[in-house]
This record gives C-alpha cells, sequence and structure tokens, in this order.
C-alpha cells in the first residue's frame, strides 16, 4: 500500500471501471476486459503519426519493460505499424545502433557497446538491449537519436569525408568542428564552421560522390545537419537552452517522420518531461505541428527503488549508477490518485470519449506527478514531483505500483 487517502467515492468507482489491467489476458480474472490495457491503447492511437512513450520516472526494470513492449505492440499493429523508433539520444550516436537493427549485424556485445554511445547510461541496459534485439529480429525498423548533445560522433564522420574528398576545406574549419565535439562550440563561430561544412558538402556534389561515394556522402551531409543542430544549442544561452533543445528536437521528430521510408508513422521514447505537452515542452512543438496526430502515454510509478548517478555540488555527476528510494508519492498525486482506485497496474485512456465525467473532472485540475530522470541531486531528489494537469498534457497513463532498479550491462 502507497499508505494514502481513498480518492471520493465516485471518481474511484469510475476510474476502476474505466482503467485497463496492464497484465497479459491470460492472467486476468474471468470478469476482466479480455483485450490488454497496452494493446487496447494502441489500437485506440492508430490514427497517430507520433505516439510518444514517456517514463516519468528513469533507471526502472519495469518501466523500461513497458516501454518496450509498446513499442513492440507499435511496431506490429498489423495495418498501422509504425516504422521508426526515436529516442532521446544522441542523433549521431544513433546511427550505429540503428545499422544493427536494420540489417541485424548486431550480437550482445556489439548491441550494448552500441548502447553505450547514445549518450545516457540509462540507455545502456538490459531492458532497452531486450527491445532492440526483439526490433532487429523482426528487421525493416529504424532507430534515430534527437538530442542534438554529444555530436563526436558526427565530427568525426564528417571529419573523414572532408579529409577523403575535399583535404583543402578541412583545415579552416578543424578548430570550430573539436570545439563542438568536446563540448565546447563558442557560438556563432562554431556555427559558422558548421554552416561552411554544409555549403561545401553541397557544392561539386559530382566530384565529391567520384572522389568516395553516394554512401558516403550522403552520411556526410546527414551528420552535418546533426552538427547544425548541436551548433544551434551551443550558440544559446544557458537560460534559453532547455527551451532551443525541445525545438530542436521536435525538428529531429519530425525529419525522421518526413524522411522515413517504412510507412509514416513513428514512435518516440522519451522522458515524460519532454513528451508532455506543457510550455516549451518537445510534446508542445509536436502537437502545435501535428495536432490529433501526436498521442503521448506517461508511464509511471508508485513505490520501488531506481537506478540514477548523482550530482554532486562541488565534483559533478558520480561515475557509476547507485540506487535511490522513491519514497511515497502523495495522495493527491496523479500516481497517488489512480493507485489507491485500482487494485493492479493499469492504464487510463484520457481521449477515449467514454470517459467517465467525474475522470474528465479530475484529469483537468492541477496536480503533480513524479519526475525522475537519470541523475538525481539534493535539487531534484529520487521523490521529486513536478505540476501536471493531465488532461491538457497527456493522452494517457500507465502506472506501475513498485519498480526495481534497471539491469546494467
Amino acid at each position: 500500500m502507497l499508505g494514502v487517502s481513498a480518492p471520493p467515492t465516485e471518481l474511484s468507482r469510475a476510474l476502476a471501471a474505466h482503467a485497463r489491467p496492464l497484465g497479459v489476458p491470460d492472467d486476468l480474472p474471468d470478469g476482466e476486459p479480455t483485450e490488454e490495457g497496452l494493446a487496447a491503447w494502441v489500437r485506440a492511437a492508430r490514427g497517430a503519426r507520433v505516439v510518444a512513450l514517456g517514463p516519468a520516472v528513469g533507471g526502472t526494470r519495469e518501466l523500461a519493460a513497458l516501454a518496450g513492449r509498446c513499442v513492440e505492440e507499435l511496431v506490429a499493429d498489423a495495418g498501422a505499424g509504425v516504422g521508426t523508433l526515436a529516442l532521446q539520444a544522441a542523433e549521431s550516436g544513433t546511427t550505429v545502433l540503428d545499422d544493427h537493427v536494420r540489417q541485424g549485424t548486431g550480437n550482445a556485445g556489439g548491441f550494448g557497446e552500441a548502447l553505450q554511445g547514445l549518450g545516457s547510461w540509462s540507455w545502456h541496459t538490459r531492458e532497452v538491449l531486450d527491445v532492440v534485439r526483439a526490433l532487429a529480429s523482426r528487421g525493416g525498423v529504424r532507430v534515430v537519436g534527437i538530442d542534438p548533445r554529444r555530436p563526436a560522433p558526427a565530427v568525426r564522420v564528417v571529419g573523414a569525408f572532408l579529409r577523403a574528398a575535399a583535404p583543402d576545406a578541412l583545415p579552416p574549419v578543424a578548430d570550430g568542428l573539436a570545439d563542438l565535439a568536446l563540448g565546447y562550440g563558442d557560438g556563432e563561430g562554431t556555427r559558422a564552421a558548421v554552416e561552411q561544412v554544409r555549403e561545401r558538402l553541397a557544392r561539386d556534389v559530382p566530384a565529391l560522390v567520384a572522389a568516395t561515394s553516394p554512401t558516403r556522402h550522403a552520411e556526410a551531409v546527414r551528420h552535418a545537419g546533426f552538427l547544425a543542430r548541436a551548433a544551434e544549442l551551443a550558440a544559446t544561452p544557458p537560460e534559453r537552452a532547455e527551451a532551443v533543445a525541445a525545438r530542436l528536437m521536435a525538428d529531429a521528430v519530425l525529419d525522421a517522420l518526413d524522411s522515413q521510408d517504412q510507412g509514416d508513422r513513428l514512435v518516440l521514447w522519451a522522458h515524460a518531461d519532454h513528451v508532455v505537452v506543457r510550455e516549451q515542452t518537445l510534446g508542445a512543438h509536436l502537437r502545435e505541428r501535428l495536432g490529433d496526430g501526436y498521442r503521448t502515454l506517461v508511464l509511471s510509478a508508485g513505490t520501488g527503488t531506481v537506478r540514477a548517478t548523482r550530482r554532486r555540488r562541488l565534483f559533478g555527476p558520480t561515475r557509476t549508477p547507485a540506487t535511490h528510494r522513491l519514497g511515497e508519492v502523495p495522495a493527491s498525486s496523479l500516481e497517488g490518485v489512480l493507485l489507491d482506485a485500482l487494485p493492479r497496474d493499469a492504464v487510463l485512456d484520457l481521449r477515449d470519449p467514454a470517459v467517465p465525467p467525474a475522470v474528465t473532472a479530475w484529469a483537468g485540475e492541477a496536480t503533480v506527478r513524479r519526475s525522475v530522470g537519470d541523475e538525481v541531486s539534493a535539487a531534484a531528489p529520487a521523490r521529486a514531483t513536478v505540476p501536471c494537469v493531465p488532461g491538457t498534457e497527456l493522452d494517457g497513463v500507465a502506472v506501475v505500483r513498485a519498480v526495481h532498479p534497471a539491469r546494467a550491462l
């Protein structure tokens, strides 16, 4: 039990009646709905071009596995499956993982090394490995990163191409690209270097292709696009960095959506703080551009323990993630109300036309929800919550009663 007080009887009954259990159908007691909750939510979201999965708590075994189940359901959805998985991971670093998944060239070690290059330890877990290996066995699914930070792999790709095809173009931009790779971009100077590279790649294309190959030229152009976003973020004042990063991530999602050759739908896996529709979030940009074509499901938890690095005031983040206790959620929080009303792990679809009036009214009120990333600190502890208006910020929520730390590779 969470130790929270019971919600109003009408709301409790309405939530219990409308929510669907997350257990597999064979595990459901007699008389329960025969369609498993996650599959029902995937079916209801079939009309969306971008379906976003947003764990509110990072570093857990159960929520990562739940996101993986949802990805597999979306990919397998007959007649409306998605062809691209977008991760809140380094744009350039994710290309290696994409090669393994699409070409089926990875073994456990190769996938593990590729996951390590995504920019956060939270992707380098057994739960995520299980997901990408399942996608690789299916074949044809593309994986893209959307985070403009950590562009070092793109610098290596572009630098190698210029050395082979246009060595004269490299010295004028080498310092700017090196600074960007190291995270020391100096604003407009770095952006100018990247634009100079992009202009060179667009000029004398036949000669560049003849010196290398069409594939290598296309790869260099793609990675130079990653560098353009990274340079724009590097030139942004710190007080605006989060807002600009959200817009750039939305641009990356839309670019992937427009360029995919496997259907016209995409599933996005990013932290809940990014995918919810709130001012200046990634989700807000996607809702503005896609309207009802954007659908988001927040995944959260009641109690348990998580794995996260700790940011220390003087020495920065620790090298190795440690285990942290979530603590109890407030009785009036999103998770507290749901778990007190529901007998088991469940998913609640707030866009369903059959949502009871009591649930709609509750979802329109301000509350709080969990918000734990892959790093905790004194200012953002494992018990942290953030303001939330469920009915306007998210389209559905799945809640697991208890979670355990993600398993590191």
